[in-house]
């Protein structure tokens, strides 16, 4: 399963089980924090 960043379109792997423990995660690519959707999260 992959999320992609809304900002940069950079995709990000993750296994089933991390996905409902990482909500947030940060792209390695704009470096920007983002949902589990790829929408920016700035809070």
């Amino acid at each position: 399963m992959s999320t992609r960043c809304k900002v940069c379109n950079a995709s990000r792997i993750t296994e089933v089980n991390q996905l409902m423990s990482d909500k947030r995660w940060e792209c390695q690519i704009c470096g920007n924090l983002l949902d589990a959707d790829g929408n920016v999260n700035s809070s």
